[in-house]
């Protein structure tokens, strides 16, 4: 029997119910309790899970477990978002697995926050997204979301500047069980995942989960594949009148060989449109020939490897009614290999600024002058942080005190080690370094960072009018202190730092029309510090005596204010409009380009930005069992500077931003009467400036998914033992295999020759870019115990 049901019970009334029991009625309640599964649907969110009713006074889109679940069990937290308006993701594999790139309303994922349960999962130093070692498993999720804007005061994503994406972890069961998933599908791909609930042990109020998955897929575009193991736990108690303390650990770690692309796997648009999804990778295989000449582009030399371990431990305690504190301490450990080939010069190469000699070489290449090795680029960071706040309810007004406290370390030394006859170096993790004529490891860097974070924050809110308006005012304050080294022999910035402290008010007024009509406004401020040790520190290459980069001198933060207003209306149908405007300082963006064939980051400062526009969702509550969803975004980003190009200026104020669409639209629809379940998304991302000229653009595309399933009745092995809904599921990825540019990875000024604000002349150069993923399907086995 299917579990949707509706229950229809007659009671005695109540309190104000008493009135129709004076005039001889009786009342009546309807509970709709909706699909109950195993993997958590209950198919009540409008548009099948793609839109949460929010109250909050900001724009705030989403998808819940309604949404999750139906999609394929791979998905990552940026890839289940997709649909949103204003939000733009980079798919560059079919499953959403790897690809951490997106855009949010013209700003890009580093200035984007990305927290589990309020905490942040972003690096800190590079503002990067690690959305498979870090991110929870799509099963553990109950919602994800995106708040648009800027972040809650209380965030402790220092980066966002432009919106942050929450994600929610399901609370353990107070019912002993679990839930096993087998996944198949394209390119060999896999996923098994486990969970065990221990329901409520004893009488000591703790009840929790772990749970561990193994994914493993070859890549769509490369000879590479990827291996990651997971693991989450969660457990919580809970005590007296609103007492809670929870431990959450989420440990994860892969390695993907193939993936870093140091080359043409983000290639210019004539090599492209040439190659085709050939020119996405080196050489797929290592030949003698390769090895006699010192040939550095075998794919397996570009790795991905990565350990995260994150622990917090939220606690809430109510030292009376009106007072209530928030503690959460967290510990995060975080190291990360990136690897890519390079050729370096066996008698004519450089440690530093230092003349490396003749190098210690172990193998007898046929070219004794060209070394093939394999550059390490270890990233091993540690984390300490405590959040506490205090909130205090009296009467209409509620008012928050908190801060926080970071202090973050990480030492990165990247070294050359040696590539053999086979094509892969003596040790994958960086030892048994290519050694120059002193005996000394060649490396291009050596950096040490060391950060800490202090915030402090007031806010208020009082309602007026039965609660129907609320005014927010509030005040944050955030200091950051860095120190920063390169330990390079020969560099003369070896020893930096720098220190921000940065006011950020915000007001916010909502107003409920009636109980189901919402207006509210809005006015934000954000700011984000220089992320990245290029900000501070020139990055250095063997083959080269002087910097491969040059850092920007004296780079300022960015600072963004914004302006929303916006509708709200939940019933049967929902609907969300917003209209938005931003003006940011110091905007910084962070591109990529190769010297001597290294892939180095390139941070470019380019001034003052606008950004207006609008946004719009509506859905409909499941209605006969179907439930449609429609959303669109317009975005105007205007560039209000000139770019600084040597001793010159590109003629940029004016023209269009980068990467940003101006219009984006999707479309959904979900059908599912509790057995049998369909969904279907159309995603439209329009056309987009590549160069901040707009000299070169990338066309618009259209992406179409869809995935359908089938949930039996429970079966009952045992009085004590029961298969909950099993339930078969297939998803289909770019339906129509659409291969497309997802986004410029490499930005240029200008892809033609122009003339700077002098006169003199700025050659051109071509951007490089993200190739969308082709197509893919799976299928996936769930049952609950």
């Amino acid at each position: 029997m299917a579990q949707t049901r509706a229950a229809h019970t007659t009671a005695r009334p109540r309190g104000r119910g008493n009135a129709q029991r004076m005039m001889g009625g009786n009342e009546s309640i309807t509970v709709h309790a909706g699909t109950r599964t195993a993997n958590g649907v209950t198919n009540t969110t409008p548009g099948g899970g793609l839109m949460m009713a929010q109250t909050a006074p900001q724009t705030r889109v989403g998808v819940t477990r309604d949404f999750i679940a139906k999609q394929n069990t791979n998905a990552s937290a940026p890839g289940l978002l997709a649909l949103m308006p204003g939000f733009v993701y980079a798919r560059t594999d079919p499953y959403s697995l790897t690809s951490g790139h997106y855009m949010v309303r013209g700003l890009n994922e580093s200035e984007v926050g990305y927290l589990v349960d309020g905490q942040n999962l972003m690096d800190g130093i590079y503002y990067q997204v690690d959305p498979m070692a870090a991110t929870p498993d799509s099963e553990n999720l109950q919602s994800v979301s995106i708040r648009e804007g800027s972040s809650d005061i209380t965030s402790p994503a220092y980066n966002a500047a432009g919106a942050q994406i929450e994600m929610t972890t399901r609370d353990p069961s107070h019912k002993m069980g679990g839930m096993l998933e087998s996944s198949y599908g394209s390119w060999n791909m896999k996923k098994e995942f486990a969970r065990f609930e221990t329901g409520d042990i004893g009488h000591t109020g703790i009840r929790g989960y772990v749970s561990y998955s193994y994914n493993y897929s070859q890549m769509w575009d490369t000879p590479g594949s990827f291996n990651r193991h997971h693991m989450d736990a969660k457990f919580v108690k809970s005590w007296g009148d609103g007492n809670s303390a929870a431990l959450n650990i989420g440990y994860g770690e892969y390695t993907a060989i193939g993936i870093t692309g140091n080359g043409a796997e983000t290639p210019t648009k004539s090599e492209f449109e040439q190659q085709g999804t050939s020119s996405l990778y080196y050489s797929p295989t290592y030949t003698q020939q390769d090895f006699k000449n010192g040939s550095s582009d075998y794919y397996k030399l570009d790795d991905l490897k990565s350990t995260n371990l994150m622990i917090y431990a939220p606690i809430k305690l109510k030292l009376n009614k009106e007072l209530t504190l928030h503690i959460t301490p967290t510990y995060r450990d975080w190291s990360f290999w990136d690897t890519y080939g390079e050729s370096v010069n066996s008698t004519n190469s450089y440690y530093g600024t230092r003349p490396a000699g003749k190098l210690q070489i172990f193998y007898p290449y046929g070219n004794n002058q060209t070394v093939p090795a394999e550059v390490v680029d270890p990233q091993h960071q540690h984390t300490l942080q405590l959040m506490a706040n205090i909130d205090w309810k009296r009467g209409h007004n509620i008012l928050r005190f908190g801060g926080m406290y970071t202090y973050l370390d990480m030492h990165e030394d990247a070294n050359y080690t040696e590539v053999g006859p086979d094509g892969l170096p003596a040790n994958g993790w960086g030892r048994y370094g290519l050694k120059d004529a002193n005996g000394d490891t060649l490396s291009p860097w050596k950096i040490g960072y060391r950060q800490q974070v202090e915030t402090i924050y007031l806010d208020d809110t009082y309602s007026f009018l039965h609660d129907r308006l609320k005014v927010t005012a509030g005040f944050k304050e955030v200091m950051i202190n860095r120190h920063v080294t390169n330990d390079l022999p020969g560099i003369s910035n070896s020893l930096v730092g720098a220190n921000y402290a940065e006011p950020l008010p915000q007001v916010a007024i909502s107003y409920n029309i009636t109980p189901h009509d919402q207006i509210y406004v809005n006015g934000t401020t954000s700011f984000k510090a220089p992320d990245r040790s290029e900000a501070y520190l020139d990055m250095w290459d063997a083959n080269l005596n002087t910097p491969a980069v040059q850092h920007t001198a004296h780079m300022k933060p960015e600072y963004a204010i914004g302006e929303e207003i916006g509708y709200r209306h939940n019933g049967l149908v929902h609907i969300a409009a917003s209209l938005f405007n931003y003006n940011i300082t110091n905007h910084d963006v962070l591109s990529q380009g190769y010297v001597k064939g290294s892939l180095v980051n390139v941070p470019l400062e380019v001034g003052g930005e606008t950004i207006r526009g609008a946004q719009l969702e509506l859905a409909l509550r499941p209605w006969h069992h179907f439930s449609p969803y429609l959303s669109g975004a317009f975005v105007h980003s205007r560039m209000d500077s000139n770019i600084a190009v040597g001793d010159t200026y590109a003629p940029t104020k004016g023209k269009d931003s980068v990467n940003t669409p101006t219009f984006t639209g999707a479309v959904g629809l979900s059908y599912d009467n509790g057995s049998f379940f369909a969904n279907f998304s159309l995603n439209y991302v329009g056309r987009r400036y590549t160069t901040f000229m707009n000299d070169e653009s990338i066309p618009g595309y259209l992406m179409a998914d869809m995935g359908l399933g089938y949930r039996m009745k429970t079966v009952h092995v045992s009085n004590k033992f029961s298969l909950v809904r099993p339930q078969f599921q297939l998803n289909f990825m770019n339906v129509g295999n659409n291969v497309y540019y997802a986004e410029a990875s490499g930005l240029a000024v200008n892809a033609h020759a122009i003339r700077g604000v002098n006169g003199s002349t700025i050659q051109g150069a071509s951007p490089r870019y993200n190739i969308g993923g082709g197509f893919a399907m799976s299928g996936s086995v769930t049952v609950g115990f």
